[in-house]
């Protein structure tokens, strides 16, 4: 831990993600079903998945946000049911390095802005390597009270030397 952030080592990830048209916080309730959608059976098996966190969020191009749900551990892009949705795709995620800054409170694209300046400027002041854009990790689900509501910045880094 490195005064209020980490740096975190993540292993090869899959998961399914979708695009979605729209303002930050205007755009995840249609990607939360159509991924939701998927895990819970709308796929080319059937098959119920379980949910697992985080739930990330990313702004992509002006004015589309990318969503993804990580994949269970018991899956590989071979075992894996297909999204019957075509706005799903299954992908998966190289082995990397992020930072990592957790906050509390609701998923505000304002809130998450302060958040990710705050772990630019501590990087930028420890001289770590910035190598990727920030990303909105959600851990809490929508009835968890908003003072409750866990959340962090995730952005891509250079691996630290140990």
């Amino acid at each position: 831990m490195a005064d209020g952030y980490e740096i975190r080592a993540y292993e090869e990830q899959l998961v399914a993600e979708t695009t979605v048209q729209g303002g930050f916080e205007s755009t995840g309730n249609l990607a939360f079903r159509r991924l939701a959608g998927f895990i819970f059976g709308r796929n080319s098996e059937s098959t119920r998945m379980n949910m697992t966190v985080p739930v990330t969020l990313a702004p992509s191009e002006e004015g589309h946000h990318l969503y993804r749900f990580v994949m269970e551990r018991a899956y590989s892009e071979e075992t894996l049911p297909q999204p019957l949705d075509d706005s799903i795709r299954i992908v998966s995620l190289p082995a990397g390095h992020v930072a990592a800054l957790r906050y509390r409170g609701g998923r505000r694209e304002s809130r998450f802005r302060r958040a990710e300046a705050e772990l630019l400027r501590a990087l930028d002041r420890d001289g770590v390597a910035v190598t990727g854009p920030a990303v909105l990790a959600v851990y809490s689900g929508p009835a968890t009270p908003r003072a409750l509501k866990r959340n962090e910045v995730l952005i891509p880094v250079a691996p630290q030397p140990s």
